[in-house]
């Protein structure tokens, strides 16, 4: 039997984060959080290492970028959420090339995006 992947989520606002957490369990993965705070983040990192992880990019006065870059080190694919509709300009410019949903998410976008970072972060693996 495989294990479950698990998925870390990073995101200040409770509702979205109950929101992402429900999307990800409904699609057979294990929730690591949700935690509302980088400090929060990064010591759980200390913990566990997630297959993959959801950043909003702005949390209160602080942002995601070093959750992600801890992320990076790891190896572990992340993806990053955001409230501002132009996503990608949002984006921390260390990580050009990481995926960035604009809020509110589908769930549907979500999902393509779990499945497409974990079957990558397979076949990278």
């Amino acid at each position: 039997m495989s294990r479950r992947r698990a998925v870390m989520i990073l995101e200040d606002e409770v509702l979205v984060a109950f929101d992402l957490a429900g999307i990800v369990e409904d699609e057979g993965c294990e929730v690591v959080g949700p935690y509302h705070d980088v400090p929060e983040a990064l010591a759980a990192l200390e913990d566990c290492v997630p297959d993959l992880a959801i950043l909003d990019v702005n949390l209160g006065s602080n942002t995601s970028e070093p959750v992600a870059q801890k992320l990076e080190t790891m190896k572990v694919p992340f993806a990053f959420v955001t409230g501002y509709s132009s996503g990608k300009a949002k984006v921390p410019a260390r990580f050009p090339e990481a995926p960035c949903l604009p809020k509110p998410v589908q769930p549907r976008e979500i999902v393509r995006l779990m499945r497409d970072e974990l079957e990558r972060s397979d076949s990278d693996g």
